[in-house]
């Protein structure tokens, strides 16, 4: 029976039995999610077409899908043979067709953890740039909509030269208003009224970069509010970290979050501010506790090998910064 391996550094994942049409994203309700801020909601989907199996990309983002290190055209279907590996994000699923079933997953045990602890730096803010305004020197664009016979008054060029100025700007911002409602590039002034119009929560005090990706996610957080996915997504897009979440029979409806502290600094992403955002967004009726780790230290570069980064030591155990918060409803 073919079957997907998804591996990441080196160790696997799982493995799944493949037989039917399988989409591949970032979030829960994939056949296969990949949970991973590189990865798209809806990354790339295989499906079965006269007994053969087809991966076809449906993002398009900047990490794209790779099979064997050569990337995919965009929503053009590629035929998997045995032995291909399909490089998502970091992680890499293997195809293997004559694979034997892949073995029923365990029953759940005591213990349930999700994620890798990481803190991601904001983007710098995009470049802007003033809207251009009409050539001060030079006759009046206005006066070509005139009868020749008026093009040559004088004082009709400087006339139609001010109103030019006036209502050729308006005419232009008129012509990219689509632009205003896109918070990729929307005008900074313009991302809180968006805020208030979705009904989210925006600091200004946020980077510019974590703003805009807020505004672009809210409306699919919405859908996860109140979800393990939906907490973990939020504070990617926030703050940049990537919690662990822990959940033990032995604490009935606890969820233990731990994090790092974010690289936005202290002034727009302190523990006080991070804590608060948890419990806005955690599951209802449960006692969250949040931990914070201090980063793994780092060995200092090898003199011999100054091009080979550090490699990090194992973290210590996480500790409890701050009393724990019943959020339940």
């Amino acid at each position: 029976m073919p079957q997907l391996q998804v591996r990441q550094r080196g160790e696997v994942l799982r493995s799944l039995n493949l037989g039917r049409q399988l989409s591949i994203g970032r979030t829960p309700d994939n056949g296969l999610p990949l949970r991973d801020p590189s990865v798209a909601v809806r990354h790339a989907e295989i499906s079965v077409e006269g007994g053969a199996l087809l991966l076809t990309d449906l993002a398009g983002s900047e990490t794209g899908t790779f099979v064997n290190g050569h990337r995919l055209t965009p929503h053009q279907p590629h035929r998997l043979e045995h032995g291909d590996e399909i490089q998502i994000g970091p992680f890499t699923v293997a195809f293997l067709n004559d694979a034997t079933p892949a073995p029923a997953p365990p029953a759940a045990g005591r213990r349930d953890v999700q994620g890798e602890l990481a803190a991601r730096p904001a983007r710098p803010p995009l470049p802007t740039y003033p809207a251009p305004l009409p050539p001060a020197a030079g006759p009046a664009m206005y006066t070509s909509f005139l009868p020749p016979f008026y093009q040559e008054s004088e004082f009709l060029a400087r006339f139609l030269k001010v109103l030019e100025g006036i209502w050729e700007p308006l005419q232009r911002r008129q012509d990219s208003v689509d632009l205003h409602f896109d918070p990729r590039v929307a005008p900074p002034p313009v991302l809180g009224w968006t805020a208030q119009w979705l009904g989210i929560p925006l600091d200004p005090h946020w980077p510019e970069a974590r703003q805009r990706a807020w505004l672009r996610e809210a409306v699919t957080l919405y859908r996860w509010r109140g979800t393990r996915y939906g907490l973990t997504r939020a504070l990617e897009t926030v703050y940049g970290l990537t919690p662990v979440l822990r959940e033990d029979s032995a604490e009935p409806h606890t969820l233990r979050v731990t994090l790092l502290d974010s690289l936005d600094g202290e002034d727009t992403a302190g523990r006080e501010a991070v804590t608060a955002f948890v419990y806005a967004h955690a599951p209802a009726h449960a006692r969250v506790i949040v931990e914070w780790a201090d980063p793994p230290p780092t060995a200092p570069p090898d003199p011999a090998r100054p091009d080979l980064p550090p490699d990090p030591a194992a973290p210590p155990p996480p500790r409890t910064s701050r009393p724990t918060q019943d959020v339940s409803e």
